[in-house]
């Protein structure tokens, strides 16, 4: 590359460097992934009948997310015009879809077959992708929301959420509670409401125990980000 030649020369370039590596990378993610056929899909889909559920946060597929997945309809999902401003899922019309999701990852020598494939929506598939730790994410909120009943609140990074309600998996209400992940449709909520959205100040619970049942559901506008 000419360090002389004129700037906007060398943007194109730069450009065009750009496009090609990004489609050498999409082509080596292609050739690590085996493909998943109608076959696959119904055998992991069928599995967890008669209710099928995100694996990582328990939602309850809709009909037409089931038959989406299936391949019954190509109509699309509409996105929501409110979401949970702790886990925004719905923001999307992919966060209400059914998508399949290597438990390990392909590129840590994950399998394409049955016993790795769990059900999860696109808003879990999405956050978790190959991150394995609360340490692999971000060490900071996603920053705050002048929310319309609780205030200036933090709003926690998204695999905080999704992290703390996979691997506790049970409703951890004081009262206590049965709720599971397999079950039940799970949220993460403060255990000390004056303190911010952090992993370590992040509980999990049901929708029954849940504080903020009534507060939970937000303008995508009011988000950061």
């Amino acid at each position: 590359m000419d360090p002389q030649a004129p700037q906007d020369e060398l943007n194109q370039i730069a450009r065009r460097l750009t496009s090609f590596a990004w489609r050498d990378i999409k082509a080596r993610r292609a050739a690590g992934r085996e493909r998943i056929d109608n076959g696959l899909r119904n055998a992991v889909w069928f599995k967890n009948d008669p209710v099928q559920r995100c694996y990582l946060c328990g939602y309850k597929f809709c009909p037409q997310a089931r038959d989406l997945f299936l391949r019954r309809t190509k109509d699309p999902i509409e996105p929501h015009k409110l979401v949970d401003f702790t886990r925004p899922r719905g923001i999307k019309s992919r966060h209400l879809r059914v998508e399949l999701d290597h438990v390990i990852p392909v590129a840590e020598g994950g399998a394409t077959d049955e016993d790795n494939l769990k059900l999860a929506c696109g808003w879990c598939n999405v956050v978790k992708s190959s991150l394995w730790s609360v340490y692999d994410a971000k060490a900071w909120s996603s920053g705050v929301i002048n929310h319309p009943s609780l205030g200036v609140i933090s709003v926690p990074q998204p695999f905080w959420t999704l992290r703390v309600v996979a691997t506790r998996a049970r409703c951890e209400a004081p009262v206590g509670c049965g709720a599971r992940l397999t079950s039940h449709e799970l949220f993460a909520a403060p255990r000390n409401i004056a303190g911010a959205l952090t992993p370590t100040n992040l509980m999990v619970v049901c929708r029954e125990h849940d504080l903020w049942a009534g507060h939970r559901l937000v303008s995508p506008r009011l988000l950061p980000g």
